[in-house]
């Protein structure tokens, strides 16, 4: 069985709702890259997290390369659960078990990000079509559990600064990229070619790239069926794995173009209100702004957010 400590590691590990699918679906064709038979494989996730880990082993430190299927053994090992960021349980494990590892945490406008997990919850049946977003933030104002729900997390999640310190004070800053949903959405080859040069393998796989969006947060007309496909893409989706790259790409091609029909014909045309109220607007930025002055002196630039919520 492979020694973990004999390899090089690459943990997508946040945020969620910040495009890890996408980059993930971008990273595992390159040639220097043997990717995760699984995406979100939350290997090194706690057991009491709501959330079920497909992947977990008893024999941590011994199955996590159980978990690859690489003809190269050089090639950089990518996993993606974006989950790790909020457990310092996961990255405790992770340096435990893993020698030569480093790390891309994406991170989203807070708010802008809020609105992307209501829409994603009520999409998938989490929320009742009834609970509006000013609703679904007042919800989460207590705070959290272990017991709480993932989508019941996103607010606390947008304190990024508090969960990356962990990360930063184990690891090493020069182990970890910080990288933006808004330069994904704005320039994904900059951004991906940006990841390569931090893990010194070659940018030119993405001269001529197609970049499409995985894993879209819409409004569907019929939340059950749209729960039904979801289950559908994540039974067949292990399976494709058993295939070569050529025959892969096609099958991810294929599955891309049948879940983008699908989510055309099943969005709702009506549009899900997301404003907030002035106070709540207030409210927000307050909770937000001692986390991002901390994330902005740490990075020493200025955020590509604006200094208050958008409406």
């Amino acid at each position: 069985m492979s020694n973990n400590s004999e390899h090089s590691y690459l943990i997508l590990g946040g945020s969620t709702k910040c495009g890890t699918t996408s980059v993930f679906n971008y990273l595992e064709f390159h040639p220097q890259i043997c990717p995760c038979t699984m995406k979100e494989s939350r290997y090194f996730w706690y057991d009491t997290y709501p959330v079920l880990a497909a992947g977990r082993s008893a024999d941590k430190s011994a199955g996590f390369d159980l978990l690859f299927n690489c003809k190269n053994d050089d090639a950089l090992r990518l996993e993606a659960t974006p989950d790790y960021l909020y457990s310092i349980e996961s990255a405790q494990a992770i340096k435990k078990s893993l020698a030569d590892v480093r790390f891309l945490f994406i991170l989203r406008e807070p708010v802008d990000r809020l609105r992307s997990w209501y829409k994603f919850a009520r999409m998938n049946g989490l929320l009742d079509a009834t609970v509006s977003f000013n609703q679904y933030i007042e919800m989460q104002k207590a705070g959290s559990e272990k017991s709480t729900p993932q989508h019941l997390r996103a607010l606390e999640q947008g304190l990024y600064f508090s969960f990356l310190q962990p990360y930063i004070d184990m690891f090493g800053s020069d182990k970890i990229k910080i990288l933006f949903y808004e330069d994904l959405a704005s320039d994904p080859k900059a951004f991906c070619e940006g990841i390569c040069e931090f893990v010194q393998i070659d940018t030119g796989y993405f001269n001529d790239f197609a970049f499409r969006i995985y894993n879209p947060s819409v409004a569907a007309k019929n939340v059950k069926l749209h729960t039904m496909f979801r289950k559908v893409k994540r039974t067949v989706r292990p399976f494709t794995r058993m295939f070569g790259d050529n025959i892969r790409k096609k099958l991810k091609l294929a599955g891309y173009k049948a879940g983008k029909a699908f989510t055309n014909a099943n969005e709702a045309s009506e549009e899900v209100a997301l404003d907030l109220t002035s106070s709540q607007l207030q409210w927000i930025e307050n909770y937000y702004l001692k986390d991002k002055e901390k994330l902005k002196s740490y990075l020493g630039i200025d955020l590509h957010w604006k200094d208050s919520p958008r409406k």
